[in-house]
């Protein structure tokens, strides 16, 4: 039959206080004689060395006080000189000379100089005595120094050993109280620790239902049935959760991907719109090269319906270009190609633009989705110079690697933005909504840049300089001789 912890707990606080009245009682009987006996000898002995610093043959008045001290701790005194005339005997009912007669007379044959403290365990009255012989000015004392059980202080000494026994039993008794309640309350602990398994989602573990005692056995029972309970929803709620999301997946697609559409149709058509507006207004100032800018234009439109035509079919994003047209080319062209295109823009914003292009550079990839990043990047460095500012862009052979870089004067980038410029339509709170050409930033070129750049296999990044900002990308470089 399983027993109920209320039962348990009386049980085991009273025997608990039995066993530590109990093993009280025994260390009492053993060690209070020996305790009083000890306290009694050094009293003794101490009253002895005070009695040397006395003057035996002229007693004074503070000297009676330390006799009266003494007695009071229950010892009685009796001294005598070597003529058996009393020098001081503690006395009540009887004359000094009948006590001096009867404690040291009597038994002058029991005294010696050498301290020693005779033991009386027989006798009720007398415990303890002293009989000595001490010497002061060439004249022989005789000393009695006795212990007198009887007194209410030897009671009070008795209850104060008592109270010290039990006290030191406390720390040892509370001690192991606290390990058995350890012991027996651990079915318990594995109950809360199933509980909170339960409460944070884990409700595979069960808890064991034969225990020892029947209340834990019946709790154990409701939490495992109550886990299972649980266990048996949350599977049912993590069914419906995916049937929903399996259900909505195809619309929430179809929303990002027009929204995405819709970003990156306005991004791509800035910057061919840009060129041909910078383009138009040269055809007003420079009427001999009117022919140049208007074949530029044409280019530019041109280029403007094939994009529109490549976003309707294939974007960027929707697909992650699973359609790259890989061919391999020389990057400088690309970059003479860049520089050209956007010389007019330079020159309209009286900017400088320094060139250090390397000829071996060639890669292998789709040449218009890696023009379309150096275009980000050049735009995005047209943004962000100010007017009379510089522009530099590299080119060159790092190892098996193209690197090409393009610096803005301007602006340090934050370095709480580093990490996220990349990401779809990012941008810095502080930075206006339109740049100064107009134009209104859709927060994806660089997104772009990184997406272009991780389907070639290359690198990206930006790094702070001292007067600006350099964003570069490398891709693998391909043979060196061209098909």
């Amino acid at each position: 039959m399983k027993k109920k912890l209320s039962a348990d707990v009386f049980f085991i606080q009273c025997l608990s206080f039995v066993i530590i009245i109990g093993i009280s009682i025994l260390l009492y009987t053993i060690f209070m004689p020996v305790y009083y006996e000890q306290m009694k000898d050094k009293q003794i002995i101490q009253a002895y060395h005070d009695i040397e610093e006395l003057d035996l043959s002229d007693l004074e008045e503070r000297d009676y006080a330390l006799f009266a001290n003494y007695e009071s701790e229950n010892l009685s005194f009796y001294i005598a000189d070597e003529n058996m005339t009393p020098v001081y005997a503690s006395v009540v009912n009887e004359k000094e000379e009948v006590a001096i007669q009867r404690n040291i007379v009597k038994k002058i044959g029991l005294f010696s100089k050498e301290l020693e403290i005779i033991r009386n365990t027989g006798k009720l009255v007398e415990t303890a005595r002293y009989r000595g012989i001490m010497e002061q000015d060439n004249k022989d004392y005789y000393i009695v120094i006795k212990d007198i059980t009887a007194g209410w202080k030897s009671i009070t000494m008795a209850e104060k050993f008592y109270m010290i026994l039990f006290l030191g039993l406390m720390l040892p008794g509370s001690i192991f109280m606290a390990w058995l309640w350890k012991k027996r309350l651990e079915p318990f602990e594995h109950l809360v620790q199933r509980a909170e398994q339960a409460a944070s989602g884990n409700f595979s573990a069960k808890v064991q239902e034969e225990g020892r005692y029947q209340e834990a056995n019946q709790l154990a029972v409701c939490i495992n049935k109550m886990s299972s309970q649980l266990e048996e929803q949350s599977f049912q709620i993590e069914e419906n959760k995916m049937y929903m999301m399996h259900h909505n997946v195809q619309q929430d697609q179809r929303q990002k991907r027009q929204k995405e559409f819709i970003a990156n149709v306005s991004h791509e058509l800035k910057t061919p719109l840009a060129v041909i507006a910078s383009q138009a207004e040269m055809l007003v100032y420079a009427k001999e090269d009117q022919e140049y800018y208007v074949s530029s234009i044409q280019e530019e439109v041109a280029k403007m319906a094939d994009m529109v035509s490549r976003l309707l079919n294939n974007s960027l994003m929707e697909h992650q270009m699973e359609n790259l047209i890989q061919k391999t080319f020389n990057m400088k062209e690309v970059m003479d190609y860049i520089i050209v295109k956007y010389e007019a823009m330079v020159k309209k914003k009286r900017m400088h633009m320094e060139t250090f292009l390397s000829e071996d550079c060639n890669v292998e990839g789709d040449r218009e989705y890696i023009e379309q990043i150096v275009n980000n990047y050049m735009t995005n460095a047209l943004e962000h110079t100010e007017i009379g500012g510089n522009i530099r862009l590299t080119l060159k052979r790092q190892g098996e690697s193209v690197r090409v870089g393009v610096y803005n004067e301007g602006r340090q980038i934050p370095e709480e933005d580093m990490d996220h410029i990349w990401s779809g339509f990012y941008r810095n709170r502080k930075e206006p909504k339109y740049e100064e050409n107009g134009f209104p930033h859709a927060g994806l070129g660089l997104y772009i840049v990184q997406s272009v750049v991780s389907m070639h296999g290359g690198n990206y990044g930006v790094e702070n300089l001292s007067s600006g900002v350099e964003f570069w990308f490398t891709l693998p470089a391909a043979d060196s001789s061209l098909p």
